[in-house]
């Protein structure tokens, strides 16, 4: 993903085609390729809305693929999410009327993480046991990629590592609000809106998820890990 004049930018497709070639079509490879050509296909007109995503949603792009990588516990995954994410915010930017800009993406960015969920368990279930009935979460723990280095948000934190182990291990939703209200710091309303729950569903999982990590964290602590 390259950010390019304040804004992400598609890979270059090679120019293999010679004038005495036919016309030939390329279907786009990814969102952000898609994402490219729509805007350098947009009317004048749309000069405007395309200067208000650049000054509002495009700032939120490290933040909103923090998020999806907390969500996926996978790089490269999260990189797919948040393309997807930033296709679909740019397509529906219309309807955009203001307000948190963050807290707008951080849903899109989750409901295309639950579109990802929902293929990764369709393939799982093809490639390791094609008539089991396994937790979904569990089976794609085990899939997914721990390579890559601990988060930006979480440089400072003094014990960034641990925090990211701790998070990963926990479930969907605990690892979502702790992370929505503890690093990304929204308030229990935006959480309502961007998971849907209730305000009180929402203080419930927090205390839940708070407590969960502290314990997780003394266990760590305690034993050196």
């Amino acid at each position: 993903m390259q950010i390019v004049n304040g804004f992400m930018q598609p890979r270059q497709k090679p120019a293999a085609v010679t004038a005495s070639d036919p016309p030939l079509e390329l279907a786009p490879t990814s969102a952000l390729d898609q994402l490219g050509l729509l805007v350098q296909s947009r009317p004048p007109s749309a000069d405007a809305s395309l200067a208000r995503f650049k000054q509002n949603v495009v700032p939120q792009l490290d933040a909103a693929y923090n998020f999806a990588r907390f969500l996926s516990r996978d790089a490269d995954a999260a990189q797919d999410i948040v393309q997807e994410a930033f296709l679909r915010a740019y397509r529906s930017f219309a309807r955009y009327r203001g307000g948190d800009a963050r807290a707008w993406i951080f849903t899109i960015v989750r409901n295309c993480y639950h579109s990802w969920l929902m293929d990764r368990r369709r393939k799982s279930r093809l490639e390791i046991d094609q008539h089991g009935d396994g937790d979904s979460q569990e089976l794609i723990a085990n899939i997914s990629s721990h390579k890559d280095t601990p988060e930006a948000m979480l440089v400072r934190k003094a014990e960034a590592q641990t925090v990211r182990l701790i998070l990963n291990a926990m479930p969907r939703p605990f690892r979502e609000v702790l992370v929505l209200r503890e690093i990304e710091d929204l308030s229990y309303h935006q959480i309502s809106d961007i998971t849907a729950v209730p305000i009180g569903t929402v203080m419930s999982r927090l205390s839940r998820a708070r407590k969960a990590f502290g314990d997780a964290w003394r266990r760590e602590t305690d034993t050196g890990g």
